[in-house]
């Protein structure tokens, strides 16, 4: 019975997603609201609401509420364009939050994947990047500044890639590339705004200078609902 009734709700809110009486972005009622709209349990209410989030097609903010979830953005991790290029050409805001900026000396870790010595000096990067004031993805990232002198200093909330062209005269060239499904980690999922474990994309992308010279380590984390992968192989 408690079946029937929550996909009574789940297809109540999908009808409404679907005719466009629930608008992207837009807030759905609270728990409570629907649960007395429907003469339902919280715990009723919210499976229908969980499994409408697993489809992609609402999302929740921790203290928030509910809402429908906008469009993805398309993305092409090889394509080396920056967020703010293909977001804007897709025809959304892009803004960017820096979490933190500080120079540090490199882990046994990082100095392996940079072929740096170990206690070089890093620039860590720590970016949150929102789409239309959504937070969709988390960025750590780890600079070379031995390539950038005095990148520690700039305001890295602005694009890293016209940074380089403009103030260095350098761009990016090759790049390894790894992406994987996964469950977001406990502070990525704060950084965002949303509960642990949810599923999320991971990228890490190695960037290269002057043929084998690792410029940058970048780890992304990016909410699922947020962002489709497409990429593009010309000959």
């Amino acid at each position: 019975m408690a079946e029937t009734h929550y996909r009574h709700v789940q297809e109540h809110f999908s009808y409404l997603i679907r005719k466009n009486v629930l608008k992207a972005g837009g807030k759905l009622p609270s728990e409570r609201e629907i649960g007395e709209q429907f003469n339902l349990t919280r715990v009723t209410v919210r499976q229908a609401l969980q499994n409408l989030e697993a489809e992609g097609v609402i999302y929740r903010e921790n203290r928030k509420g509910w809402f429908v979830t906008p469009p993805a953005v398309t993305y092409n991790p090889a394509a080396q364009l920056s967020f703010n290029v293909y977001v804007s050409e897709q025809g959304f805001a892009p803004s960017t939050e820096k979490i933190e900026q500080v120079v540090q000396s490199a882990s046994a870790k990082i100095a392996q994947k940079m072929g740096i010595k170990k206690g070089a000096p890093v620039l860590f990067l720590h970016r949150r990047r929102f789409i239309d004031k959504r937070p969709v993805l988390i960025e750590r990232m780890y600079i070379n500044i031995a390539c950038l002198p005095g990148i520690e200093d700039e305001d890295l909330t602005q694009s890293l890639s016209q940074l380089l062209k403009n103030k260095y005269d350098l761009s990016y060239r090759d790049m390894d590339l790894s992406f994987k499904s996964t469950s977001l980690p406990e502070e990525a999922a704060k950084d965002l705004g949303i509960a642990s474990g949810q599923p999320g994309l991971h990228v890490e992308r190695v960037n290269y200078i002057n043929g084998n010279q690792v410029l940058e380590l970048d780890y992304e984390f990016w909410r699922h609902d947020a962002v489709n992968i497409a990429i593009e192989v010309r000959e």
